[in-house]
């Protein structure tokens, strides 16, 4: 049975488009953009990939059904703003960078046709959209990208609309505290010179599950790990209201203080039982 719905899932992947886009990946060397350049080529549309050199990019630009701009966090807006001057009012331009809210402002403001803001909740290592999830930022015309979604939906991707205040809002705690979080357990054990592999050896099977997570993170570029945590105002404030839990509780360990520790998470189970 899993057989037949995987060759479903390919056969309808592969299926030929009707009407084939042709679609200009800004960043499309990166794993993203190359992401992204696979499975639409593989659903039968017509691809191009405009590198840091810009070479091409008064023919690649303007001859394309959609731009899509698949750049890191801090140079997406400026990206914006030079590929806008390419761009007619028929061509669709959309971001797939983690921060939604000046991405979509700057595209709205920068081209006068359809605009979209996507953030693909996943890595680069996945296969294809199959069981991922896709967060949608509408912004204009959101009917040029009907083709778009129901690519991602034909494979059994998950869309979640939001607004781009809202999805920055939410990806303060998604993704940048629990970056920090990460991160800062994983300098210390290499600061501690912990030996791994004798601790995975000795450990349960959540331990094995963290430690696999933390290798993940430290195989990312360090570039989008950073971005990831200083992209907005917003989130450095978080991850600095974040460390300061971590040293009251630290205080309260100093201190011995045992009734500390019992109210806080006593308090914490309320807050969680609620929801």
């Amino acid at each position: 049975m899993i057989h037949e719905l995987l060759a479903d899932l390919t056969i309808r992947t592969n299926a030929p488009q009707k009407n084939p886009k042709t679609i200009t990946i800004i960043g499309g060397n990166g794993r993203m953009g190359k992401f992204f350049n696979n499975q639409l080529t593989v659903a039968g549309h017509r691809v191009n990939i405009l590198g840091s050199n810009w070479l091409g990019a008064d023919s690649l630009l303007p001859q394309a059904d959609l731009v899509l701009i698949s750049v890191p966090i801090e140079r997406t807006c400026e990206i914006i703003e030079r590929a806008a001057e390419y761009l007619t009012p028929n061509i669709a331009l959309a971001d797939i960078t983690s921060v939604k809210v000046e991405p979509v402002k700057a595209m709205l403001e920068y081209h006068s046709g359809a605009v979209m803001g996507l953030h693909p909740m996943f890595g680069p290592s996945v296969e294809s959209f199959a069981q991922q999830k896709v967060v949608v930022c509408s912004g204009r015309n959101d009917a040029a990208f009907d083709w778009l979604l129901d690519l991602m939906q034909n494979q059994q991707a998950e869309l979640i609309f939001s607004t781009p205040e809202e999805h920055d809002q939410m990806m303060v705690m998604i993704q940048a505290t629990r970056h920090f979080c990460r991160l800062t357990q994983a300098v210390y054990l290499a600061q501690e010179k912990v030996d791994i592999d004798k601790s995975l050896s000795m450990s349960s099977p959540v331990y094995r599950q963290e430690i696999d997570i933390l290798k993940r993170l430290l195989n990312q570029n360090p570039e989008l790990c950073v971005d990831i945590m200083l992209a907005t105002q917003e989130r450095c404030q978080a991850i600095r209201l974040l460390a300061d839990t971590y040293n009251r509780l630290a205080q309260l360990i100093e201190n011995n203080d045992r009734k500390g520790l019992i109210k806080e998470i006593e308090t914490t189970q309320n807050f969680f039982s609620k929801k």
